[in-house]
């Protein structure tokens, strides 16, 4: 990586494989690797510019090393690189990925006045998305009413962001009634609300009125998406109704939504578990065509029922499937009588 940020090109566009790089040192634990790799950054002329800055602080919090991202902020002025509300945002979501909520109340108090900084919506959503990731769900609550007193007025963002917390927290009433705040205050809800509420009526078992809402996404408008399937298909595994599970996620295809690692690992487990091989050979199948990540437990799993159920053919073919796929899955034909 050292090497690659040598070429400019590789500095400006490279923001993908940076982040590679440090998501895979993370997994690993090779802390001081980021460190290494971050602070090489700053002897390129890029780091005057906050941009490239930005980066920096957020892979840090990427490996949730809110520490060094806190330091790095600090150390701007003396690489020349000017500090404005861009780069304390990324500051807050850099707390937010190291998960040190309790910090978001300490930068907000300290870094606006002292810098000269005007905390803008963002700053706020990230502040409001802090709070109800630590559980102060009725701080956030408030929060959203005092930065209206500012002059900020709040945007779906906000609104997606306290209806997510609420329905997770089984608050439906009271995010039933954001609804109603977000109608008189003019935010229009996006296809996230909408699947945020989708997810609130699964929550408390309301099923009718969960796929009567998911046909009001459609008529509103809305191409529900991968999160709307998968909601829908949880549904299903919850209720352990494969029949019902196979109709959503036919739904899914026929509406042109690729189904992603979560809808495999919910259906083909299901799948197992009513003894219905051959759809999740299927499954199997469709993953690793569309070169979709699944559990090697899992398929190995749909090899074991296919041999127990003498389907010795199909199970060859998937063995050789999977280990000819770029996942090179380590998988084995058990012993059959």
């Amino acid at each position: 990586m050292k090497e690659s940020s040598k070429c400019p090109k590789f500095r400006r566009e490279g923001r993908g494989d940076y982040e590679l790089a440090v998501h895979r040192l993370a997994r690993a634990k090779h802390f001081s690797g980021i460190e290494e790799i971050i602070e090489h950054q700053k002897h390129y002329p890029d780091i005057r510019h906050e941009p490239f800055a930005r980066l920096l602080i957020l892979l840090y919090g990427k490996a949730r090393m809110f520490d060094h991202a806190r330091k790095l902020f600090d150390e701007m002025p003396q690489l020349n690189c000017q500090r404005s509300v861009f780069t304390f945002n990324a500051l807050l979501e850099s707390c937010i990925r190291s998960e040190r909520y309790d910090k978001i109340g300490e930068l907000f108090r300290e870094l606006p006045a002292k810098l000269e900084i005007e905390p803008n919506v963002v700053s706020y959503n990230l502040a409001i998305k802090a709070l109800c990731k630590a559980g102060s769900l009725d701080s956030a609550l408030l929060l959203m009413d005092v930065i209206e007193k500012h002059g900020i007025k709040p945007n779906i963002v906000t609104c997606n962001t306290l209806l997510n917390a609420l329905y997770g927290s089984q608050r439906f009433s009271e995010a039933e009634n954001l609804w109603i705040v977000m109608e008189t205050r003019n935010i229009v809800p996006d296809l996230c609300s909408y699947n945020i509420r989708l997810r609130g009526l699964i929550k408390v078992n309301e099923v009718s009125k969960a796929i009567q809402f998911f046909e009001e996404i459609v008529k509103k408008g809305f191409k529900p998406d991968k999160f709307s399937y998968n909601t829908m298909i949880t549904m299903c595994v919850d209720e352990g109704n494969l029949e019902e599970a196979k109709m959503w996620y036919q739904k899914m295809v026929q509406n042109g939504c690729l189904p992603v690692d979560a809808t495999f690992h919910m259906l083909i487990p299901l799948a197992c578990d009513a003894k219905k091989f051959e759809f999740a050979l299927h499954l199997c199948k469709k993953a690793i065509e569309a070169q979709v990540l699944v559990y090697r437990e899992i398929m190995q799993r749909v090899i074991d029922g296919l041999v127990e159920h003498s389907e010795i053919e199909n199970a060859k073919e998937l063995v050789k499937l999977a280990k000819s796929c770029n996942f090179h899955y380590e998988l084995w034909l058990p012993l059959h009588s």
